[in-house]
């Protein structure tokens, strides 16, 4: 169970975190991303932190630093996720940026992934030090620029790319298996290409696919949605069957989840939130953990040409927009 203190919680930690690692010589501040960032936690929350640098050699210490914080919460009785992932700014790329503007931001896109991802993660995020104005001006400038049109195009554009390149590789692949993953992988970017065709995007991963049948039934596009989670292995029947003999850890995390949604009052069923949870692990393994791979992730994929058919009509269908 979630101890009823969790946002207190959560906002202690952070407030450690920022105060430990601020302390490294070289770092300005940190933007405070995620749904911690944009005031819309939940009790599984990360905190997710972008470091901003004057000098990007504290990039090591900073992680060094990380490591050691996770491992003391932890010990402590108190564990909690510190994500740093693998994105920084530095302070003369900041100001590069912002003086260009977001056009010649969306012209780097596709060539940087840490732009890429970046402008999405610090989506709303606010910075560590309200009174450090380069820090807190990026906060704003990346929410600004993160839907501003020219930005918007280019991502739909490389999401694209992405689709039609794991579904080429699909198409080719001889391992029914690894077909499927890749199908899954074009699935998942087309429904980005979605997203950001409505003018929005998703939030914390494990509760992504519900989060987006909201927004298609707000757009009227619920068939499409219902096609694509399909497509990815994440339609509420076969993926909450599949979570039944799931491994014992992802058991125990779709209850986590369900009583964290619970404690927020989130419009959601134990199917979906099921769901959500094994969609979102299917990532996961596929990408960092294949030796979990097993009859959970319901790989390869009995319907597997049909499916590669259905996705390349799903792609044609949406190359002049939703």
């Amino acid at each position: 169970m979630h101890s009823e203190r969790w946002r207190e919680l959560k906002e202690d930690r952070l407030h450690e975190a920022i105060t430990v690692l601020g302390r490294v010589p070289g770092v300005r501040g940190f933007l405070i991303g995620g749904s911690l960032g944009r005031g819309e936690p939940w009790p599984l929350s990360d905190i997710d932190l972008l470091p901003v640098y004057d000098d990007p050699e504290a990039d090591l210490p900073v992680r060094q630093g990380q490591l050691e914080m996770v491992d003391w919460w932890a010990g402590s009785g108190l564990a909690q996720s510190l994500d740093l992932s693998w994105l920084s700014f530095t302070t003369d790329e900041i100001r590069s940026a912002m003086t260009a503007g977001p056009e010649a931001l969306a012209g780097t896109i596709a060539e940087d992934r840490k732009w890429f991802h970046g402008i999405d993660k610090a989506y709303g995020s606010r910075p560590s030090d309200p009174s450090e104005e380069l820090t807190a001006g990026f906060a704003n400038w990346l929410t600004s620029a993160r839907f501003h049109p020219s930005v918007v195009t280019a991502r739909i554009a490389e999401w694209r790319r992405q689709a039609l390149t794991a579904a080429d590789t699909a198409q080719k692949s001889t391992d029914p298996a690894a077909a499927t993953l890749h199908l899954r992988e074009s699935a998942r970017a087309v429904r980005m290409m979605v997203l950001e065709g409505w003018g929005e995007r998703l939030g914390s991963m494990g509760r992504e696919w519900t989060r987006f049948e909201r927004m298609a039934d707000k757009h009227g596009h619920r068939e499409l949605a219902d096609r694509l989670a399909v497509l990815a292995g994440a339609d509420v029947p076969a993926a909450s069957r599949r979570a039944e003999i799931a491994p014992l850890w992802l058991r125990e995390r779709i209850t986590l989840c369900w009583q964290a949604r619970q404690a927020i009052g989130e419009p959601v069923t134990a199917a979906q939130n099921a769901r959500d949870q094994v969609a979102a692990y299917l990532v996961h393994v596929s990408r960092h953990r294949p030796d979990l791979d097993g009859p959970w992730t319901g790989t390869p994929d009995p319907d597997l040409a049909a499916h590669l058919e259905d996705l390349r009509h799903v792609i044609d269908e949406l190359a002049g927009g939703v």
